[in-house]
């Protein structure tokens, strides 16, 4: 097949002209246009022209829709095929303006790129002219007739543009005198390529991003491409990946973290005396600097409040409430009487309480 679409009721200038280059590249143009007629004297070369002329009638049927070739196939020449097609299709010029026309003023870029819209707008603006063509004219009025054209084409690309292009548009329409229309379309082109960078630029990770892990009262720093090469898993835990070391080695499933296990996982705490989490008010740091300074401050949060799970009069650090604290010392201050009650009834010489008493053997300076 000569042509890369073959012929159906609503592409017959398209197809036209692309058969039309096919033959002038195989040399046949002449058996469609009626300029090479059928020789009638020479035998031989009569015979050599039916010969070429069936081949080009062979293209043409490879070029057309099954059912459509069914109606030309009789046709004893090319030339008598051509006009068949020409008289059946070139008879609905308008209809096919008009709806060249709507296509035209309802394209718009949408989400395609700006490439595919320029496309899609001159290929429609290529069969228009074929269908409806200006005379070739050689007068000075022209070159003015081509520019306005050109213009109208210009404006009708610039209007079909998406918001975004808004700013380079004014611009574009600001330039006196107007570009022509490939240069306009080089200018939004070039628009287009520069935000689409700038975009890149502003998803993408740097290289020199650092990802820090904080454990054991120390913190670690390492860049992405060390935190690339280091042996880990990722698997799927609800709508986030994570990441498990190889091996069997630590990993924490409350807070996604390798530096610890589940079970010494601290992440849940809030200290009370700063505030922060991971630890706890005796192990605060600020806390200690703060009475290493001689300036303890007063706690952040309310350690006796109840919004954390901590019963009312019972510390974050301290594992026994106000009322057993003042439990246990009461039975503390019982043991301790009944033992010194114990201790004084299983004394049988008092003196032996009080300590020696002065006796006969002991010096009294007379």
């Amino acid at each position: 097949m000569l042509v890369s679409e073959p012929l159906a009721e609503d592409n017959y200038s398209t197809w036209a002209s692309s058969m039309m280059m096919a033959l002038h590249i195989k040399n046949k143009t002449g058996f469609v246009d009626g300029t090479l007629k059928r020789p009638t004297i020479n035998a031989e070369e009569r015979l050599q022209w039916d010969r070429c002329n069936t081949l080009v009638k062979t293209w043409l049927i490879s070029a057309m829709s099954k059912n459509m070739s069914k109606s030309v196939i009789h046709c004893k020449e090319a030339r008598g095929m051509w006009l068949e097609l020409e008289d059946r299709f070139n008879q609905t010029n308008s209809v096919a303006l008009f709806h060249i026309e709507s296509s035209i003023h309802k394209c718009e870029q949408g989400s395609n790129s700006v490439t595919t819209f320029y496309t899609n707008l001159k290929g429609m603006w290529d069969e228009k002219d074929a269908l409806c063509s200006f005379p070739s004219c050689t007068c000075e009025a022209a070159a003015e007739i081509k520019t306005f054209m050109e213009t109208q084409k210009t404006m009708k690309f610039l209007m079909g543009l998406n918001e975004s292009f808004e700013q380079t548009r004014s611009n574009i329409i600001g330039m006196d005198p107007l570009p022509s229309l490939s240069k306009t379309y080089a200018i939004v082109l070039r628009q287009e390529k520069q935000s689409e960078v700038a975009a890149d630029k502003a998803t993408a990770m740097p290289e020199s991003a650092a990802f820090s892990f904080k454990g054991l009262g120390r913190e670690t720093s390492l860049t992405e491409k060390e935190a690339a090469d280091t042996s880990v898993n990722s698997v799927r835990r609800g709508n986030r990946d994570v990441r498990r070391p190889e091996g069997g080695g630590r990993y924490c499933e409350k807070c996604d973290m390798t530096n610890h296990s589940t079970k010494y996982c601290r992440a849940h705490i809030t200290c009370s005396y700063c505030g922060m989490k991971g630890h706890s008010q005796p192990y605060c740091r600020k806390r200690k600097n703060d009475i290493t300074n001689g300036g303890l401050q007063q706690p952040k949060a309310n350690h006796v409040g109840t919004q954390n799970g901590v019963t009312e009069g019972q510390s974050d650090g301290f594992p026994f409430s106000k009322q057993e604290c003042q439990l246990l010392l009461n039975k503390l201050i019982a043991k301790s009487q009944s033992t010194s009650a114990n201790l004084v009834g299983n004394i049988q010489n008092y003196e032996e309480l009080s300590g020696p008493t002065i006796g006969e053997d002991d010096w009294d300076r007379n």
